[in-house]
Parts: C-alpha cells; structure tokens; sequence
C-alpha cells in the first residue's frame, strides 16, 4: 500500500485533486481510499487530504500519519505539513519554484521535487478570485514523482470531468506539471521504495 498526504490552502482544489487520483487509481485497477481533513472551511484556510493506493483492499480508516509521499501544495505549510509526520523515505513534492527549492529543500532529510503550479495556473488562467488553482497542474506532478497512475489515466478523467470550456487549460496544465517536476534532492542509497531519480515519460 502507498500513502500519500496532502497540505494545501482551502481554494487550490485539494478535495478535487484527491478525488480526481481516486478516480485515476479505479481505472487502472486499484483499489483506493481518499479522504479529506478540514480545519476552519474558508478559503486560504490550511487544508489536509489523504489518499492509500493498494493492489489489495484497503481496511485502514485512520489518518496518515508517516506518508509515503508528501505533496504540499503552497510554500507556507511546508513547515507544518512536515511537522504533521514523515519518516526516513518519504518523498516530498513542493509547489515551489526551482531556484527557491533548492535554498528550501535541499537541508532537508528527504527526497524532494518540486514544480512550479502556481505559475502554470497563472499562465492558463485557471484563478478563482485571484488565488491559483494548481490543483491539475499537480494532477501530472504527482502522476510523475508517485507513478501510482500514469498520466494517460490522468487525463482521461480530466476528460471526464472538465467542462468543454476549460478542457485544453486542464489538459495543458496536467501536462505542464507532470513535464515541468524538478528533482531536487535524490534518495538515500539506503532508503529505497519511492524518490529514486525518474526519467520524463
């Protein structure tokens, strides 16, 4: 089984990106579970989710408390998504821009990615009141850094789920993100499972 957690802001689509994966995960032929954890529900509110992929059933009902990944998704609950629980293996996917990521990233004890969602949802117009909704650029990030799902199940349920009106900036921020992933800090040789260095697809 792999785990995954997610921090983000309330309005970058967190809840969306999750059940998206989930949905991702069932056409391949996984078995999935995806859950969302809400403190105050407004938007720019810190946000967590959670998402386990396994071949087999999934029993589990709690939290995700040491995550196979880590996938924060804005900069300023980096701190806090860390101190919510990690272990030695887990990989970490940062919505960071990569100059910054590697002054950020690099001191820390994990491997890490990062991509830059907020300015490929900038760049296609997917805002909402002027905050960024980076949750499809992460959509292929994840599919990248994780390969829980590739990314051809990814946007077949972008395909499914987008209005026609929005369809080609999904499309192109799915694939913006799963291209645009930055390696910042490989796995310890020890380590193994996830974060080994990944070649593009």
């Amino acid at each position: 089984m792999v785990e995954v957690r997610f921090h983000s802001l309330g309005g970058q689509g967190a809840v969306t990106l999750i059940n998206m994966l989930a949905q991702a995960g069932d056409l391949v032929g996984r078995n999935v579970q995806a859950f969302p954890f809400f403190g105050a529900e407004r938007r720019g509110a810190p946000v967590m989710c959670f998402l386990r992929m396994d071949d087999k059933p999934i029993d589990l009902r709690s939290q995700i408390y040491r995550p196979d990944f880590l996938v924060v998704m804005s900069p300023t609950v980096l701190e806090a998504a860390i101190a919510e629980g990690t272990k030695e293996s887990t990989v970490l996917l940062v919505n960071m821009e990569e100059e910054e990521a590697r002054g950020r990233l690099e001191q820390l004890p994990f491997a890490s990615y990062a991509v830059d969602g907020t300015s490929i949802a900038i760049e296609l117009g997917m805002e909402v009141e002027g905050l960024p909704v980076t949750n499809i650029a992460f959509l292929g990030a994840v599919s990248y850094v994780t390969e829980l799902v590739p990314l051809e199940a990814v946007t077949e349920i972008i395909r499914e789920n987008t209005p026609a009106s929005r369809l080609d900036a999904s499309m192109e921020a799915a694939r913006r993100g799963f291209t645009s992933v930055v390696e910042i800090k490989k796995a310890k040789a020890a380590a193994g499972g996830g974060g080994a260095a990944r070649r593009r697809k």
